[in-house]
């Protein structure tokens, strides 16, 4: 009984100077990434059986992949009175213009060194003749 007490006050102790200051808040980076997909820059990819877009970026160095946090937003009406943020991943319902079919679209993205990927997949791997992703906006907000 005294070894798990003695441990449960050492734990105590750990976290007490392991935090920020007393009267200093913790200091942490912000930033926010806002960028643009336009629909020539989609490319079909196998591997995914979707469509992606890469948006390269220094700000996602080894050190933020490794320690910081980071969501994602895909961004509607962009420079509007009526833009809002909808977080990745996101299923979007969609209704085909020729044939009138109903098909899901599933909007993703991966964090890599140096690089965010969005990832753009339809249900059933359903793709129209000449069909791309329209051009999307996206949100990232990264915490390290």
């Amino acid at each position: 009984m005294k070894k798990y007490l003695f441990i449960s006050l050492l734990a105590l102790v750990a976290m007490v100077f392991a935090g920020c200051e007393k009267n200093e808040p913790c200091k942490f980076n912000k930033v926010n990434i806002d960028f643009k997909v336009p629909q020539d820059v989609w490319t079909y990819n196998p591997d995914y059986g979707g469509y992606s877009a890469v948006y390269e970026t220094k700000i996602l160095s080894g050190n933020v992949y490794d320690y910081g946090t980071w969501t994602m937003s895909h961004e509607y009406n962009p420079a509007t009175n009526d833009a809002f943020l909808v977080q990745l991943p996101e299923i979007v319902y969609l209704q085909d213009e020729g044939s009138k079919a109903y098909y899901s679209q599933r909007i993703d993205y991966e964090v890599h060194v140096g690089y965010v990927r969005v990832v753009v997949t339809n249900s059933d791997y359903t793709y129209y003749d000449n069909w791309k992703p329209d051009e999307m906006y996206f949100h990232m907000q990264i915490v390290y």
